[in-house]
């Protein structure tokens, strides 16, 4: 019953939202936008359009005149001569009209796919730049998705629109010739014809404006799709869907999102059949009542065989002509909806950034928190409230808590991942949002809990480049981190590869392996300020303890911050602050944190026997509040 009740939930959602979206661009300004970039990235392909506008809009009137020429010579004077000539004019007219036509398309796709590459590193570029908070947004992961939507092939969005310019100014020629034919043998056909290609038209605009009220629809479920399927096929969760039974969980989970996506597509494609059976009827009352008239006038006007067969060929391309026309009228106006989304994508502001930036000072670096309140987006709940807190030059301070209590959030702030509601976070007495977040990025050298490795080489994954690289001081980091012996005693030494995506002698590293290469990472960059967070959590508690130990000699003098719910990293250094629920509960050297007896040297007590290998906890014998470990 449950279950059926979700089911009608996940319908009603997607019945409910099909309201009109407010359009910021019109197709005009996304026409001229489409256009201002052709010109910055490629200006010959204006070239291109004016040559293959004049020479497709002259190609079809060939096949039209020659044959009339031809009858009426046939029926006329019958001279071979001139059938001769009229019929090797035009075999070179169409000959040399479909080469260049088919020349010109072949130099300009190739062009339209690099422009389409220009648009999608665009995106690129915006996710990778965006603030951070964007990516932690579902919203925002849902815009992604949909401003692709207008890069997906070569027919849709933004290459699809170019396709159609390119081809619109000759078949606006083209109608033009077949006006002028038809115009002179019944303007009141000519008429009837506007008006039962426009009809078509304006259904098939519906049919594709309701296709794009569905585009939110579908970008949602398809990023449920999309992490389902991945689910199925990541072996990585090969143990958890055995063990746990997950296999007919996920299978649902999919058959459901698919299901949805099925009953969106069922009815916009239901649309296209209905305007299709429109169409075909319209053509079938067309073609009757236009032929009958062409024979009327054969028959009681003396219309010569050559003028019927001219009428005849005009009338008939002249619907398939304004058809065309108006489709890519549709089409451009449909497409300008995706494009209004990758437009709208692109174009959304970020957190403001200081008019004139304040240089980054020179180290070593002061840090402190006033009066700090935050919360995250969406939500009520303050994380931060009122935190105070200094960190002087040079020195290392240990963030600790339970899971929850807030840590990782002080590290999301102090770089500036996220801006605090209210209060001030100043670096050497300067608020940090007077600086360029650029700038200010290149502060830091950081270990997050998430560790996260390209499938490039060891050296690439340190050095963060594929230009040449220190190999040296690589080494250096990476004997610092404990992976020299790992690292050089494979085939490619610095230069094996990691994960076996790109490279088929690619070494899976473990986790911890990881842990400590992105170590070495954060030890090469050489940042003025070094922030470790929660990095090891994938090593036991004796090889936590000493890769902190040996950090605390390679940060030297740089203010570092280390954060664990562990307390590995918490004797070394100069300070430590205790957080429980976003609140700063206990600040102070760890001596005077044990002499107080409170949470942290409660917690620090519960832990001390696991980074003792015999698992006994040592007093110090001077002051029995006072913990050691050996």
């Amino acid at each position: 019953m449950k279950k059926k009740k979700e089911v009608s939930n996940g319908q009603n959602k997607i019945e409910n939202s099909e309201s009109k979206k407010e359009q910021k661009y019109t197709v005009l300004e996304n026409i001229k936008y489409i256009l201002k970039n052709i010109r910055k990235y490629d200006k010959k392909l204006f070239v291109l359009f004016a040559i293959f506008t004049i020479i497709s809009g002259i190609s079809p009137f060939a096949s039209i005149l020659f044959p009339k020429f031809i009858l009426d010579e046939l029926v006329g004077n019958q001279k071979v001569t001139v059938l001769v000539w009229l019929l090797l004019g035009f075999f070179f007219c169409s000959s040399i009209t479909g080469y260049f036509i088919a020349f010109l398309r072949g130099i300009f796709y190739p062009r339209a796919i690099k422009i389409r590459f220009k648009f999608i590193e665009m995106i690129g570029n915006k996710c990778m730049t965006t603030d951070f908070k964007n990516t932690e947004n579902p919203s925002f992961l849902n815009s992604v998705e949909t401003s692709f939507r207008a890069l997906q092939s070569n027919d849709t969005g933004i290459e699809g629109v170019i396709h159609k310019l390119f081809a619109l100014g000759s078949e606006i020629l083209i109608l033009l010739g077949y006006i002028l034919i038809i115009g002179k043998l019944n303007v009141w056909i000519l008429l009837y014809l506007i008006a039962n290609v426009s009809i078509t038209y304006y259904l098939t605009l519906r049919v594709k404006k309701y296709e794009y009220q569905r585009a939110d629809d579908l970008s949602d479920i398809d990023r449920h799709v999309g992490y389902t399927y991945r689910l199925m096929y990541d072996f990585e969760f090969g143990k958890d869907m055995r063990i746990y039974g997950l296999t007919n969980w996920i299978s649902s989970l999919f058959k459901k999102h698919k299901m949805d996506r099925y009953q969106i597509d069922k009815k916009i494609k239901y649309g296209y059949f209905k305007v299709g059976l429109v169409e075909v009827l319209f053509l079938l009352i067309r073609e009757g009542l236009i032929y009958a008239y062409l024979i009327y006038q054969v028959l009681e006007n003396g219309l010569g065989i050559g003028s019927f067969t001219m009428y005849f060929l005009s009338i008939a391309n002249f619907a398939n002509a304004m058809k065309v026309i108006f489709d890519d009228f549709a089409h451009i106006s449909a497409q300008s909806l995706y494009i209004n989304d990758f437009r709208t994508f692109i174009d959304s502001q970020e957190e403001k950034e200081p008019e004139e930036p304040k240089t980054i000072p020179q180290g070593p670096y002061t840090i402190e928190f006033k009066n700090v309140y935050f919360k995250y987006p969406g939500s009520d709940k303050y994380v931060y409230s009122d935190v105070s807190l200094k960190i002087n030059a040079g020195e290392k301070l240990a963030i600790v808590g339970h899971n929850g209590a807030g840590k990782t959030t002080f590290v999301k702030l102090l770089s500036r991942m996220y801006e605090p509601e209210s209060g001030e976070i100043l670096l050497n007495g300067i608020n940090i949002q007077e600086f360029s977040k650029t700038e200010y990025y290149t502060l830091f050298s950081a270990v997050f809990q998430e560790i996260k490795t390209t499938a490039f080489s060891v050296a690439e994954n340190i050095a963060v480049s594929d230009e040449i690289v220190d190999e040296s001081r690589i080494i250096e980091c990476l004997e610092k981190a404990d992976m020299k012996d790992k690292v050089l005693g494979q085939k490619n030494g610095i230069y094996t590869g990691m994960q076996k995506i790109l490279d088929d002698e690619g070494v899976e590293f473990s986790g911890g392996e990881n842990q400590r290469i992105i170590l070495a990472r954060a030890l090469y960059k050489d940042a003025g300020i070094v922030i470790l967070d929660e990095p090891t959590a994938a090593l036991d508690a004796l090889a936590e303890k000493s890769i902190y130990e040996k950090f605390n000699d390679m940060v030297k003098h740089k203010t570092s911050i280390f954060i664990s719910h562990r307390l590995a990293s918490t004797s070394f250094c100069d300070n430590i602050a205790m957080f429980e629920h976003g609140r700063l509960v206990e600040y102070g050297t760890h001596d005077e944190l044990i002499q107080k007896g409170g949470k942290y040297a409660d917690m620090f007590m519960v832990q001390a026997q696991y980074y003792k290998e015999d698992g006994n906890i040592d007093f110090d014998t001077d002051n029995n509040s006072e913990y050691s470990i050996a």
